[in-house]
């Protein structure tokens, strides 16, 4: 029996080994084609749809990594998602590598702007595949990490609204106007807001609110990576 016990846990260790690798391998792989990307551009190509992608499998992985894994569930949750950052990955390697951008991003206000996109997508879509996983088999150390995920996903857009607004004023004269952009960015921050603010009393239980959750961050995702790359 000592032996099978011993066994069984040499297995699950090797289990957490291999999830943690999967993360920064992909964690490593993107930041190589970020890197290459911006070798290859006069000017760091914020705003082009390759580099919205590969930041955001950045940040989702590196999401996985500073989460340390002691039980299967963690280690499923490692597997998942950094297979949806590999996948963000693989598909920006079928767009056309961004080639240069116009005088008015060399702001760094701009810059900050167009990172906090994807830097926001990336936490929203780890925290997502948390709560999920959290949902079906209860893990309150999950749970705490996907909220502080959700919570850091809405401060990165809010001051990607704050650099853009002054980038704006500083480039055109004007901070704010309702146009369809504006529209967009607001709607996306109030679901934000709504992850934190959904009433227990909807929910029969706290499965179904940690479902209610990651249905609100997973409608953010879609949102965002559909309209990116609309």
């Amino acid at each position: 029996m000592k032996d099978i016990s011993l066994n069984q846990s040499s297995t699950l260790e090797q289990r957490f080994i291999a999830a943690r690798l999967a993360s920064l391998v992909v964690l490593a792989l993107s930041v190589t084609t970020l890197t290459l990307i911006n070798a290859n551009s006069l000017l760091f190509p914020g705003s082009s749809v390759t580099t919205y992608l590969v930041v955001t499998a950045i940040v989702s992985s590196l999401a996985v990594c500073i989460l340390p894994i002691r039980n299967a569930l963690q280690a499923r949750y490692a597997w998942i998602a950094s297979g949806f950052a590999l996948l963000l990955l693989i598909y920006s390697k079928t767009l056309e590598p961004p080639m240069g951008d116009s005088a008015m991003l060399t702001s760094l206000w701009a810059q900050l702007f167009f990172l906090s996109r994807p830097i926001a997508l990336g936490l929203a879509i780890a925290a997502c595949v948390g709560y999920l996983i959290h949902a079906f088999a209860r893990d309150p150390r999950l749970e705490s990490h996907s909220h502080l995920l959700s919570l850091l996903a809405g401060t990165a857009f809010l001051g990607g609204e704050i650099a853009g607004s002054y980038w704006a004023f500083i480039g055109w004269g004007r901070s704010w106007s309702w146009s369809g952009h504006f529209f967009f960015s607001a709607l996306t921050y109030l679901l934000f807001i709504l992850v934190f603010h959904l009433p227990k009393a909807w929910f029969a239980n706290g499965k179904a609110l940690a479902l209610g959750k990651a249905a609100v961050l997973g409608f953010i995702c879609v949102l965002m990576l559909g309209y990116r790359l609309s």
